[in-house]
């Protein structure tokens, strides 16, 4: 990520649609394609052993990420797929309330780096959303 970019923290109203990835089973076909697609220029984040997070930007800004699917996901028979972020203020408070209504909390809410808090939630339609960043994007 740029300097400028990592200076420039947006703001997202809780609710809203703040961040998209792609968990893909073949990542430089992934890249390839997308960048053709729609002009976004991947920039790989090593992000421990075997692990590349890349960034997909577009005129010197983050659109999205991609990165590849972990063997024992693929092995599960979870296909490649795009996961939606939403904005929350509170992610814990979030998680709790999706479970009220019927949601199954599929993983957190956990610490994210320094980034804030996020959890992994399947709606009551076996849709899957992520509610990230709390600290993040209040």
């Amino acid at each position: 990520m740029t300097e400028a970019r990592m200076q420039e923290t947006p703001k997202y109203t809780p609710g809203t649609f703040c961040w998209v990835e792609l968990s893909t089973t073949d990542g430089e076909a992934a890249k390839k394609f997308y960048s053709g697609l729609f002009g976004w220029t991947p920039d790989d984040r090593p992000m421990g052993p075997g692990m590349v997070y890349t960034m997909l930007n577009l005129g010197g800004k983050s659109a999205g990420a991609l990165y590849q699917m972990e063997p024992e996901k693929t092995a599960q028979g979870i296909p490649p797929h795009w996961m939606s972020y939403v904005s929350v203020a509170n992610a814990d408070e979030t998680a709790a309330k999706a479970q009220e209504l019927g949601a199954t909390l599929l993983a957190g809410p956990f610490d994210v780096m320094t980034f804030g808090r996020m959890a992994v939630i399947q709606d009551p339609t076996w849709l899957m959303h992520q509610v990230p960043f709390a600290g993040m994007n209040s």
